[in-house]
């Protein structure tokens, strides 16, 4: 069967790779949420992560834990932005077709799967983990919808006029 004529048609994005979008921002939205909750805010804890690693410097060079839980909120508090806004990338070229995209993230939820239910195995069912049950919840219907036929197919026609492009003088 010969491949189908070239078209300048656009190529119909279906319902489940929007769906599959929606859930990649809504498990990006709550691990961010989780993260500044259990840990940004948790001035204890941090305090505690802080004089946990000042401990193990040479006393000459040790410096006030306060004063560091500052910098560390700042450091954090960057890393959860540049975090989202790169998934929320990676979200956008799922949902244009970059079938890159969609492995990056199928790989990141395969992760965030397995450190869920390693986490659950060795502390049972903490408070702190809902916050990841809801995050790998929405990754893993994601994954769902963007390995639906229709979704795969999307794909594939994305790529092949992309390809089509490229070979146009």
């Amino acid at each position: 069967m010969p491949p189908p004529p070239p078209s300048d048609e656009p190529v119909t994005r279906p319902k489940a790779v929007d769906s599959a979008f929606q859930a990649v921002l809504a498990s990006v939205a709550i691990s961010a949420v989780g993260t500044v909750v259990t840990v940004l805010l948790d001035k204890a804890q941090l305090t505690r992560y802080v004089t946990e690693m000042l401990a193990d410097l040479p006393r000459e060079q040790r410096v006030d834990a306060n004063a560091m839980v500052g910098a560390f909120q700042v450091i954090l508090g960057f890393s959860i932005a540049i975090f989202a806004g790169l998934f929320a990338l990676f979200a956008a070229k799922m949902r244009a077709g970059r079938n890159w995209a969609r492995v990056l993230l199928t790989v990141y939820t395969v992760y965030g799967v397995m450190t869920f239910l390693t986490a659950v195995a060795s502390s049972g069912a903490e408070l702190a983990l809902m916050w990841s049950l809801a995050e790998v919840a929405f990754g893993v219907t994601a994954v769902v919808y963007m390995f639906r036929p229709e979704s795969t197919k999307y794909f594939a026609e994305t790529k092949q006029r992309r390809l089509r492009a490229r070979q146009r003088p």
